[in-house]
């Protein structure tokens, strides 16, 4: 009898986590400590100057050339 208690409290405390973080990012229970709610809605404008800033981001990464590996032979 014990170990089935026990085996359901390790299953409860398990779950318990997942269930708080899931209830948190719909806005029902605390959410995780981690994952702190955003604040107030994106404005459009501040949506299309981060799209901007990624976009140039980007652009210059793919602008940069890729080094070029020789291939490693396994062969000794």
């Amino acid at each position: 009898m014990t170990q089935a208690l026990f085996a359901v409290a390790i299953v409860v405390a398990a779950l318990a986590c997942p269930a708080m973080m899931w209830l948190g990012r719909r806005g029902i229970g605390p959410g995780c400590a981690m994952c702190p709610p955003r604040g107030q809605e994106d404005s459009l404008e501040d949506l299309q100057a981060r799209q901007r800033d990624l976009a140039a981001k980007i652009e210059n990464l793919e602008s940069q050339p890729v080094p070029v590996r020789e291939p490693v032979s396994t062969r000794d």
